[in-house]
Parts: structure tokens; C-alpha cells; sequence
């Protein structure tokens, strides 16, 4: 500040025409307070009171005094304090519990085997599942495989269904004991039209075989076709098994076809829906059980007089003759 000071001084004697005085009486020195004068405020006091007002420095001139107003420059704008950082809240520390103690070790060990297990029985489960859903098609496409290749072998064999889409007619064999319905209808004084009896016992059904069995001559010189037994059943649509007859020491003649038919009936009874038995003889009760026991029909065609009680019993169906002679007799 004395530089300026000096300067106005200068300045002001040279408006006056005085001449200039030495610096020397100035009677206000740096750091030096009068007497009756407040001490000048320093450089921190000022920074510190900015609004203060600023010191006055007094000279002589002509023995007056003259006060004169020191030039302050404005004061700096105090810098404004940058905020603190924001205090890093130190990160807090995971509580560990307390370790287990020695005996809970073997039951957390336990637990963990368990759960090992449950995930273990888990992807077993999910694997068979898998192999079962697999079988499962696998199956489905025999089955489907399987009941083509019977509508083929249906097909093949004539098994048409009466209207499209509808149900198979069932399937009847007709086996006929010839000496004893013959027999039995000579007895009554009638002849039997066996074609007729063919298309009662097969009418909405698919034929699959009947056979008659007939005994014959025991001379070869005699026609087959011409024989008792055997000329009523040809030209009508039946398999004729013959058998000659036995002559014993008595006179009598005996053909016994018991065992041929019985052969015949099993053999045939797993491709039949319907065993159809002209005969009225009891020795055939055991054969019509046994065939009924694979889930095939089992009818009895024959006369009442000639029939046995015990054949009629296990019968599914009795068909008797002479009820229905308009169906079977010659015309």
C-alpha cells in the first residue's frame, strides 16, 4: 500500500504547488498504531472482517492535518468450501455362525447322504419314465402293426364283414355224427335234406369247414358215392371222412368215429367262434366242455329222443331236429 500512497501525495502537492515532502513524515508507519486511533486491522484480520471498514492514514500539511481514505481494492470472494467426500461405510463383515459342534457332524453328514439319495432315486425315476413312455410307443406300433396283419389274413380268408365298418361274422365249424342222425331219422320214417341243414347252421355266419363223418363198406368193389352213409352229403358243400365198417364174431357192424371227430373239433376250436355238433351222443359231454373252456359256442343239433341229457346240459345251444323238420326235411 505505500507505493500508492506516495504517489497521491505527489499528486496532491502538485495540484497545491507545494513541493513535495520527503516520505519521512509520515507519521503512519507500518505495524505502528497512535495514540486515540484504532489499530489497523492486518491482512488475515481483514480477510477474516471483510465488511470492516478500511484503516485511514493521516499526513501533515501546513501544521494541518489531513485525512485521506486509503484505495482498497475489493475483497476476493472467499472460496466456497467444497462439501467432504461422503464417508465410505466400511463393509460389513458376514456373521459366520458358529461352527458345529463335533456331534452335529454326523448327522449333517447323514442329511447330505440322504439328499444325495433323494437325487439320485430322482434321475432313476425320470429315466424309467423315459423307458417306460418308449416301450409304450414300441407297443402301440405292434399293436397297430399287428391289427393290420389280421385284417389282412381276414381279408384273405373270405372274413368280410357284412356292412363296411361293422363286426366280423363269427366263424362256425359244423361237425356231423352221421350214422347217428340217420339212424335216428329212420326211426321217425324222414329223410333229411343235409344242403338245408348246411345253410340253417351257417346262415349268418362264415362257414369255415363241415365235415361228415361217414362209415363205408368193408367191400371194395362197391362205389363210394353210391354208399348209405355217404350219397345224402355229396354235392352239398361237406369234407366226407370216411371210415370201414367193423364186423365182430357175433354178426354185428360197428364204425365208431368218436376219436376222429374229437381230433378235429380241438385241432379246429382255436380258429372257430362256434362248434356246431350234429350228434346226440353222450360220449361227446367231455369234448363239448373242453372246447367250451377256450371260449368257443358250443350247439347240439340232433333229435330229443336221441340226445343225452348230460350233452344237452353242457351245451351253450340245443337245436332239435324234429322242431325244425321244416328246415331240414326233404322236399
Amino acid at each position: 500500500m505505500e507505493p500508492e500512497l506516495e504517489s497521491f501525495v505527489q499528486e496532491e502537492a502538485t495540484r497545491t504547488g507545494a513541493g513535495a515532502r520527503p516520505p519521512a513524515g509520515r507519521q503512519i508507519q507500518a505495524g505502528v498504531a497512535r495514540q486515540g486511533e484504532p489499530e489497523r486491522p492486518t491482512t488475515a484480520a481483514a480477510e477474516a472482517a471483510p465488511n470492516a471498514l478500511p484503516a485511514t492514514r493521516r499526513r501533515r500539511r501546513g501544521g494541518r492535518a489531513r485525512v485521506s481514505e486509503a484505495v482498497v481494492p475489493p475483497p476476493a470472494p472467499e472460496p466456497v468450501p467444497e462439501p467432504p467426500p461422503p464417508a465410505i461405510e466400511p463393509a460389513r463383515r458376514r456373521r459366520r455362525g458358529p461352527k458345529p459342534a463335533a456331534a452335529e457332524a454326523p448327522a449333517l453328514a447323514a442329511a447330505g447322504d440322504l439328499a444325495g439319495l433323494s437325487g439320485l432315486f430322482a434321475r432313476q425315476g425320470a429315466v424309467l419314465e423315459a423307458y417306460a413312455a418308449e416301450q409304450l410307443k414300441v407297443l402301440q406300433a405292434m399293436n397297430r402293426s399287428l391289427g393290420s396283419l389280421e385284417g389282412r389274413l381276414g381279408t384273405s380268408l373270405g372274413r368280410a364283414s357284412p356292412v363296411p365298418g361293422g363286426l366280423p361274422l363269427p366263424r362256425v365249424g359244423i361237425f356231423v355224427d352221421v350214422p347217428n342222425v340217420m339212424y335216428a331219422a329212420e326211426r321217425r320214417g324222414i329223410s333229411i335234406d343235409f344242403g338245408r341243414m348246411l345253410a340253417f347252421l351257417s346262415r349268418a355266419r362264415e362257414l369255415v369247414r363241415a365235415s361228415a363223418y361217414a362209415p363205408i363198406s368193408d367191400d371194395p368193389q362197391l362205389p363210394l358215392a353210391g354208399q348209405k352213409f355217404v350219397q345224402p352229403f355229396v354235392n352239398h358243400g361237406y369234407r366226407i371222412v370216411t371210415k370201414p365198417l367193423k364186423r365182430f364174431a357175433d354178426g354185428s357192424i360197428k364204425a365208431n368215429f368218436d376219436v376222429e371227430l374229437a381230433m378235429d373239433v380241438l385241432t379246429m376250436s382255436d380258429r372257430l367262434d362256434v362248434v356246431s355238433l350234429v350228434s346226440g351222443d353222450g360220449d361227446f359231454r367231455r369234448l363239448v366242455e373242453l372246447v367250451a373252456s377256450k371260449g368257443v359256442r358250443v350247439e347240439v343239433v340232433a333229435f330229443a329222443e336221441s340226445t343225452s341229457a348230460e350233452l344237452r346240459a353242457v351245451a351253450d345251444e340245443y337245436v332239435d331236429v324234429g322242431a325244425n323238420l321244416a328246415e331240414f326235411q326233404s322236399r
